[in-house]
């Protein structure tokens, strides 16, 4: 079974990078070889090289800045992922998606369920729930990852600073 990995250079991409090829053969992608936000450029590499899944770990994470950078956001967080959801759709592949925990207002309580209701505050929040509507509504076989901190050993993260 074929995987492509999207965002292979990102913090979550490096560790995926690192441990799916003992699974399955794996086509590690970073944004540098491969615009996700360009659907010819994207359509034409799945064409290629037919991956039986799409793990989509590339995102625009920066959270504060996407309040400058709607548009770039939205680019990678949703239009994107509607690419990839419908050319899953179309070509009958999985797609594994991250998603965050900002997709919600952060008022409840207790922990979140996946039925609860979505109340994204930011620009971030409300892209990616774009995003994960953008699957949805594409109707492909899909698994949709909501994370609310992601830490390792590569990239910047809230245990390192």
């Amino acid at each position: 079974m074929k995987i492509l990995l999207l965002g292979s250079n990102g913090q979550l991409g490096k560790q995926l990078r690192r441990d799916l090829p003992l699974l399955n053969p794996t086509i590690p992608l970073s944004k540098k070889s491969l615009d996700i936000t360009n659907f010819e450029m994207l359509n034409d590499f799945i064409n290629k090289y037919t991956p039986e899944i799409i793990i989509n770990a590339a995102a625009y994470t920066k959270v504060d800045k996407a309040e400058k950078n709607k548009d770039k956001a939205f680019a990678v967080n949703s239009t994107a992922i509607d690419y990839l959801s419908k050319i899953s759709f179309k070509k009958d592949i999985w797609l594994i998606h991250f998603s965050t925990d900002y997709v919600f207002d952060g008022t409840k309580k207790i922990g979140y369920t996946e039925d609860d209701k979505t109340n994204p505050l930011s620009v971030y929040g409300q892209s990616k729930l774009a995003g994960e509507n953008k699957i949805l509504k594409s109707k492909c076989k899909h698994i949709i990852f909501r994370t609310s901190w992601v830490c390792g050993k590569y990239g910047d993260n809230f245990i390192k600073t």
